[in-house]
């Protein structure tokens, strides 16, 4: 019995062994959804995820993800794990703007050319290509405010409706405004030590969100290292959360003092342009998505857009999960994406 016993310790030791080679090895394969180039501005690129069996909705989907910090392909994570696969499965004409990977050339790009000139030329791109007259916008994370503050500088903007996940509106609300007290937080003397906001600088604020964070994953690993299918999914999600991407040096300066210093965009105070940003001028339908264990926009925060907006057909959804598990994973997939697809199909 005793031999036994260790024969199973030394089978389950290297089970553990090899899951934690495969875990630490090669970078896991990603974004592996067939993807048409459908546009670009500047280093911005439009990709169009052609539908299978081609396109039953008629309003194509226009994504505008945060841009720089880490890489847009965790919408299209891996087979099986992927929100475009989905909207492919279900024929909705999908668009995804990668916005690149920044260096020092572009350190004077500000959030007035992102809001006033890329974000409107990108969509209007998707819908010359997808031959549509509106589209729906669909803002995540970052891409919200910006999206939202594009939707109401110029109301004229294509857009049918207007869907917004785990986006910031009130940055009154969460940690990272009081992490960035303007009393406390030199924005301008912080930006001029860099060409560009390097991507360990962005790391480490979102770090100290959940100091614990690298300590609850490596013993999730241990524990599931023998665990061929929980491997793959850790592998990609991994590789994703580890290839950082910085930040223009004068879009921070403008984030972190309009947004979260001043809280312009809530207060009604945001220019873009030089011309005031009334969130009241939105009159589309709204979907808001808010996550209930998202430390990096709470609730509150991304709930502001439908008290903001004027639209009559309005709705904020707070959906269980974390600031990824909304888009990306199990969970995603069975209790995310469906209900996003049932909006998306009551308002083509």
């Amino acid at each position: 019995m005793a031999d036994a016993a260790r024969f199973e310790s030394d089978a389950e030791l290297l089970r553990l062994a090899q899951g934690l080679r495969d875990a630490l090895g090669a970078p896991a394969p990603v974004a592996q959804s067939r993807k048409v180039l459908a546009g670009a501005r500047g280093k911005a690129r439009l990709w169009y995820y052609p539908p299978r069996g081609g396109a039953r909705l008629q309003t194509p989907l226009v994504l505008f993800p945060y841009l720089g910090i880490s890489r847009p392909y965790i919408f299209d994570l891996r087979p099986g794990e992927s929100f475009a696969e989905f909207l492919g499965e279900a024929g909705v004409p999908f668009y995804l703007v990668d916005w690149g990977v920044f260096g020092p050339e572009d350190r004077d790009l500000g959030v007035d050319t992102i809001v006033a000139d890329m974000i409107p030329s990108l969509l209007g791109q998707a819908l010359r290509h997808a031959r549509a007259r509106e589209a729906t916008v669909f803002g995540y994370c970052m891409g919200v405010p910006l999206t939202a503050a594009a939707l109401a500088h110029r109301p004229h903007l294509p857009a049918k409706n207007f869907l917004a996940m785990v986006g910031p509106i009130d940055f009154s609300v969460g940690e990272f405004p009081r992490m960035t007290d303007e009393d406390r937080f030199d924005v301008d003397a912080i930006v001029e030590t860099f060409d560009l906001m390097p991507a360990e600088f962005i790391r480490a604020g979102f770090k100290l969100l959940n100091p614990l964070g690298d300590v609850q994953q490596a013993k999730a690993l241990l524990e599931n290292a023998a665990n061929r299918q929980w491997l793959e999914g850790y592998r990609a999600m991994n590789r994703w959360a580890n290839e950082w991407v910085p930040l223009p040096k004068q879009f921070f300066r403008h984030w972190v003092r309009h947004f979260y210093q001043r809280n312009e965009l809530m207060r009604g105070e945001f220019r873009v342009m030089g011309e005031p940003v009334d969130l009241g001028r939105i009159r589309v339908p709204v979907l808001c998505v808010g996550a209930s264990k998202d430390e990096i926009v709470p609730p509150a925060s991304a709930r502001a857009l439908v008290e903001a907006v004027s639209s009559a057909d309005r709705e904020f959804v707070e959906l269980e999960g974390g600031h990824i598990s909304v888009i990306a994973g199990r969970r995603a997939k069975t209790a995310v994406w469906p209900r996003v697809l049932a909006w998306l199909e009551a308002h083509d």
